[in-house]
């Protein structure tokens, strides 16, 4: 599972009951634990503190909220399609479409980009539920768990006025199958700093594809009989005060037990245009860096199988935003074991900035 960690608890684990704030979506590609399904523990919902009738339920990988909840209490717009046997949830220009899978699954895609990872989904009598990372992760929403009155609650969030939509670049052959898809971005006021973003993205993208059709003719097909495999997407994972960011994920896999995952970051001023570093946007704090590394080293060297040799970060470390900080992470085989997955540590911006300041101040 992937490490996306937070420090509240209490009687269950506020990660475990958020689940959005706390941790990442297994894989689509790995099988995770089917929960149960008869006498799921209940759990209060809320709606910016006014508790709402229906109740959800705790599974094994945290806050599951019925379809219902969002669609008669939060107000979204849910539609079936038969055809592809899929649910679709809607919150001004964003969609997410959900496509059930039998291990208690659903494959997900944001606007037409395809999410490697997927969201625990359950069927219980009838009545549909999806992880609460759904809401949190894609349609602007955060969750609190509020420990006096053992509940869930669901804040919608004023995000920019912005629609992100997916650029594909996709190839196959006998040996290999590529789909790398791309942000783009509409609704910018400056045409020119729109353009310029969505160039980006695009040139990124074209020079991934570039690379990954070299090294996959000097590697060749596959042994195993199975085809090589290359994939990529991106989600938004913040959207608001003029500022976006971006997690990329991309799945390689050339043969052997198991493919790999690589990890990004994108952070930009929709204003300007300009790409955000750490440095950015936490210059308010002169010694960020060396609070930051001390964090992260604490962190590492609580993780099971840690290798060792983290001294610090560095000048330009792989960072995107989330919710009210940073998310810094590492890519497969860094600190850890290939089974420990990648690392991902959240921080609040209360945790690294003086009180008061803000990140987003140019």
């Amino acid at each position: 599972m992937k490490l996306y960690r937070s420090a509240a608890s209490a009687v269950l684990s506020a990660s475990l009951l958020l689940g959005a704030s706390a941790l990442p979506a297994l894989p689509a590609w790995a099988a995770p634990v089917a929960p149960v399904t008869k006498g799921q523990p209940s759990v209060a919902l809320s709606l910016n503190g006014q508790l709402l009738s229906q109740k959800g339920s705790i599974a094994e990988e945290g806050t599951l909220i019925p379809l219902s909840v969002i669609r008669d209490g939060l107000g979204l717009k849910i539609s079936y399609e038969a055809k592809t046997k899929s649910y679709a949830i809607q919150r001004g220009t964003t969609i997410v479409r959900l496509t059930p899978g039998p291990s208690n699954w659903a494959d997900t895609s944001v606007n037409g980009a395809k999410q490697i990872e997927g969201y625990l989904w359950v069927n219980n009598k009838g009545l549909n539920s999806v992880s609460v990372r759904v809401l949190s992760d894609h349609l602007g929403y955060r969750t609190e768990w509020n420990n006096s009155t053992k509940t869930v609650n669901l804040i919608p969030l004023k995000t920019n006025a912005v629609t992100v939509t997916a650029g594909t670049l996709s190839e196959s052959s006998k040996t290999i199958d590529i789909s790398i898809q791309y942000p783009q971005i509409s609704g910018l006021t400056d045409a020119k700093v729109q353009s310029s973003m969505n160039q980006q993205f695009k040139d990124q993208a074209e020079a991934y594809l570039k690379d990954v059709k070299k090294r996959a003719a000097e590697l060749g097909p596959a042994q195993n009989g199975f085809k090589n495999e290359v994939k990529e997407s991106y989600s938004v994972t913040y959207n608001q005060n003029g500022i976006i960011s971006f997690r990329t994920q991309s799945y390689e896999y050339y043969g052997g037990a198991h493919g790999m995952s690589v990890l990004g970051g994108l952070t930009f001023n929709l204003k300007s245009g300009q790409s955000l570093s750490l440095k950015d946007l936490l210059k308010s704090n002169p010694d960020y860096a060396k609070v930051l590394s001390a964090k992260v080293k604490t962190k590492l060297e609580k993780e099971p199988g840690y290798f060792g040799g983290f001294k610090t970060l560095g000048a330009n470390p792989d960072f995107y935003l989330k919710d009210e900080g940073i998310v810094i992470f590492f890519q497969q085989y860094d600190y850890v074991p290939y089974a420990a997955g990648l690392l991902e540590y959240y921080f609040p911006f209360a945790s690294l900035l003086p009180q008061g300041a803000n990140p987003f101040e140019q």
